[in-house]
């Protein structure tokens, strides 16, 4: 009863206009409701209206660029080791463990060029350990080339990543490119603060430890805020009393229902 009386609050306060519309982007496509990071995930969320995405990003031994989460591919596909370490050609003859190919970057803009107007957070996997710093000059130099040449009109697209190298040689090399600094802690003065020593406008902190007064401040710098995960509706509503500038969820077609069903100005 209480869960109930909450959600109900939540969406008067943001039927009458109290808190942000925060975008709604699917994560991985929708994790929790499809295949993660498949072509199918991104176009089931597509055919149920979502204009939002984030995805992930790695190279191969023989440097392509595959679409996949983990740097292993053990959990998501029949398939067993490193991504960094394996052909292409090995993982163009593997299948998730729900049976679907697995994506490479190619594939999905492929999927996306006809749809103006969207959102996409393209994270760049590239970490310390597997990625030199002339990798990751080649690593970018590929993903721009890749994401950028079919980019739908209208459409914003994000490079994210944890990894500072590769958001400061977009950033050096590539100044028309929206750059966003993920951080696996909350929004607070000290993850807003590293964001814009980097020259940075946009940043992704975690929901959990978010406060109206974190986020007042990181639009007082001038710094455009994604939370996540949302992983429940209620993720959702608390995204938006926050103020938050966008929501990446794991569950997108479920909050598109119920923002639909109840009404609300969130856009996705």
């Amino acid at each position: 009863m209480k869960k109930v009386f909450s959600l109900v609050l939540f969406t008067f306060f943001l039927w009458a206009g109290v808190g942000a519309q925060p975008r709604i982007i699917a994560h991985r496509g929708g994790r929790a409701e499809f295949d993660e990071n498949t072509l199918e995930a991104f176009k089931a969320s597509l055919d149920a209206g979502c204009r939002g995405f984030e995805t992930d990003i790695h190279f191969t031994a023989d440097r392509e660029l595959v679409i996949m989460h983990d740097n292993r591919l053990d959990r998501t596909t029949d398939g067993k080791g490193y991504i960094e370490k394996t052909q292409s050609s090995y993982i163009k003859g593997i299948k998730t463990k729900e049976g679907h190919k697995v994506p490479f970057l190619e594939d999905l803009t492929a999927l996306f060029k006809d749809y103006d107007g969207l959102y996409v957070e393209w994270e760049m996997k590239t970490t310390l350990k597997d990625y030199t710093d002339e990798m990751v000059r080649d690593y970018c130099e590929a993903v721009y080339a890749v994401v950028m040449k079919h980019k739908p009109a209208g459409s914003t697209y994000v490079f994210s990543s944890f990894d500072t190298r590769p958001l400061m040689y977009m950033h050096l090399n590539h100044p028309d490119a929206e750059i966003m600094l993920i951080t696996g802690k909350a929004c607070s003065r000290e993850t807003v603060d590293l964001c814009l020593a980097l020259g940075l406008h946009r940043l992704a902190a975690t929901l959990n430890g978010a406060s109206r007064e974190t986020v007042k401040y990181a639009h007082d710098k001038g710094v455009i805020l994604n939370l996540w995960p949302g992983t429940s509706v209620s993720d959702t509503h608390l995204a938006a009393l926050l103020g938050a500038d966008i929501l990446c969820t794991d569950i997108p077609v479920e909050v598109m229902g119920y923002i639909r069903d109840n009404s609300l100005n969130i856009k996705f």
